[in-house]
């Protein structure tokens, strides 16, 4: 100990002897230990990662943080604000302690930020969503490693592969999920694709009412069932056309015999035929209608009264229009339920009997009462009619005698007529119905396609 200039021998003397007797206090260094904790927030890993800093030293005063790549790169504070690491990639936090002692500690932590992760997916589709499809998945997500795919009624029904493929044979919706994975989070989605049932074939066909009979020539109208097909080639041999690649063409059939119709139905997956045949008769030309309800006047909206040859059909009050006005053969006049009072009558005369005018009307000679001009076709007569030909010897001429009307008393009962384009029919009364205001006739009809 070195004596103080400002101090007597006696006063160094005493303090000498106070430290022996009372032990001078003598200063300590203390020592520092650096330490921290982390918490990744919500322990989500994928950038933007935030992380919070627990510090946990001890003898320290002062701090020197310093965090590399993240938003905040350094910090003095001892308890430092979340960090956030913007990229992937792995980073070091370092924290270094000290005090006024000059004791200086250091840790140092890693921290992995992994890439974003999003899970999102396509596909692409082979050919079209007729059975079979073939989906090729494109895997849109990000910050992945690992993969499952489930593939409902798909073959296969899962896939680890980052695209894989799959292939759906059944109709209807199929949900196709992806999960993904980084190690650490897991994320999920569905999507769902249709399939459409696989290509089927079927047609049938109609014809007009004049073809009812199947007699040559013959219309066809074929009406395609095929389903999910995509075109179309018709074959029939004879028709005319004889090929066709419209769905649902109509054909003619000029000629008796027997008609092979050919439908090839094709789409991306494949190619079905199916054939059907139709027969032809010999033209007899005559068209034969059994069992028709014609209705008195009251009826005249319920049960119709007006007949068409061409069309097969009887009309009705309110369907008589400027297209099937001149279709019309003939009308039924029958006055009330009592079926005294009786006729047939030329479509451009109705408007005489207490009916609406029909438009673009025709004139039609009819015979009502053979019995007033001559009988020239008897019941047994109109059922031997088998052929056109049959009515050459028949002669409709129009008189007021033979257009007079007729009561109920004669069942059967024949009527004549001839069409203005020259066409001779006969109409064969079968029975009176009593019914009240909807009262009717049943007759069979008979009548040349051609004159």
């Amino acid at each position: 100990m070195k004596l103080n200039k400002n101090l007597s021998w006696s006063t160094f003397l005493i303090t000498v002897i106070a430290c022996i007797f009372n032990a001078c206090a003598v200063e300590e260094s203390i020592p520092v230990k650096a330490d921290f904790s982390i918490k990744v927030i919500n322990n989500d890993y994928s950038v933007p990662v935030k992380v919070e800093i627990t510090n946990k030293s001890t003898g320290a005063e002062t701090y020197e943080w310093s965090f590399d790549g993240a938003s905040v790169t350094s910090s003095t504070e001892k308890s430092p604000q979340p960090i956030t690491f913007a990229a992937p990639g792995v980073y070091k936090i370092t924290l270094k302690a000290s005090n006024k002692d000059g004791n200086v500690d250091t840790k140092e932590i890693e921290v992995k930020a992994d890439a974003a992760v999003s899970v999102d997916f396509d596909w692409q589709m082979q050919g079209s969503d007729i059975s079979p499809v073939t989906l090729k998945m494109i895997n849109k997500s990000l910050g992945a490693t690992q993969y499952l795919w489930e593939f409902d009624g798909g073959s296969p029904a899962t896939s680890h592969e980052e695209n894989p493929q799959a292939v759906f044979t059944t109709p209807g919706d199929h949900i196709i999920k992806l999960t993904i994975s980084n190690g650490l989070e897991t994320y999920s989605t569905q999507k769902t694709v249709n399939v459409k049932p696989a290509m089927t074939i079927d047609f049938n066909w109609t014809v007009d009412a004049i073809d009812n009979d199947y007699q040559a020539p013959v219309l066809l109208h074929l009406n395609n069932l095929s389903t999910n097909a995509t075109s179309y080639e018709w074959t029939i041999a004879g028709a005319v056309p004889a090929v066709s690649t419209a769905p649902s063409p109509d054909i003619n059939l000029p000629a008796a015999g027997t008609y092979t119709i050919i439908l090839k139905s094709i789409n991306d997956k494949e190619t079905k035929t199916l054939q059907k045949q139709v027969t032809v008769l010999a033209d007899t030309n005559l068209l034969s209608f059994s069992d028709i309800k014609l209705g008195i006047n009251s009826a005249h909206a319920s049960v119709g009264c007006f007949f068409s040859s061409e069309l097969g059909t009887v009309i009705k009050q309110g369907e008589v229009d400027q297209t099937n006005g001149s279709k019309i053969d003939f009308a039924f006049f029958g006055l009330n339920s009592s079926f005294l009072y009786n006729q047939f009558v030329s479509p451009d005369e109705v408007q005489n009997t207490g009916f609406v005018a029909i438009p673009n009307a025709i004139h039609t000679k009819v015979i009502n009462s053979q019995e007033s001009v001559g009988v020239q076709l008897s019941s047994a007569g109109f059922d031997a009619l088998d052929s056109g030909d049959d009515f050459a010897a028949i002669n409709v001429l129009e008189t007021n005698a033979g257009k007079s009307p007729f009561t109920h008393s004669a069942v059967p009962r024949i009527v004549l007529f001839q069409t203005t384009d020259g066409r001779k029919g006969a109409i064969k009364i079968k029975n009176f119905v009593t019914n009240g205001p909807g009262s009717y006739i049943v007759v069979d009809i008979k009548v040349q396609k051609q004159p």
